[in-house]
């Protein structure tokens, strides 16, 4: 049975880190990009991302563009929401499988995903070199039960 634990937000240290081992530049935009996020346990999508920083004087191209590199670094996980929507959630680099309630949106990790052996099978029956993989799984909290 897979271990899950509520969603915690990374620690805010955690930009500088990355940027600085990335070689990017962090600037105060991205910081602030990327705080809103963490403030956000269910995540927020890009409209609501420009919506929440145009009154800062951030503009719709620099949220699109701060929002694909914190993808790119893996900071931001793209989840969807109840109605299929894309929403971005702050996240630590490294293997993330989120489980999302369809009614709340609340976001549960769950650390092992059993990939592992379906990976390797996929592998030896393709010849495909597989680099990775994307799990997202959806249902109803207990709360929402």
């Amino acid at each position: 049975m897979p271990q899950t634990r509520s969603y915690e937000p990374p620690p805010r240290e955690m930009l500088r880190d990355v940027c600085r081992e990335s070689g990017v530049r962090l600037t105060n935009q991205r910081e602030q990009i990327w705080d809103s996020f963490r403030r956000k346990r269910r995540g927020m999508s890009i409209t609501e991302a420009v919506e929440a920083h145009e009154k800062r004087g951030i503009g719709l191209s620099t949220v699109y563009r701060t929002v694909a590199l914190l993808e790119e670094l893996g900071l931001l996980r793209r989840i969807h929401d109840h109605a299929g929507e894309h929403r971005y959630i702050a996240s630590r680099p490294g293997h993330f499988h989120p489980l999302v309630c369809r009614s709340c949106g609340v976001v549960v990790e769950f650390e092992s995903c059993g990939m592992g052996p379906v990976e390797r099978m996929l592998a030896a029956e393709t010849g495909f070199a597989i680099e990775g993989h994307d799990l997202e799984v959806h249902g109803r909290c207990p709360k929402c039960q």
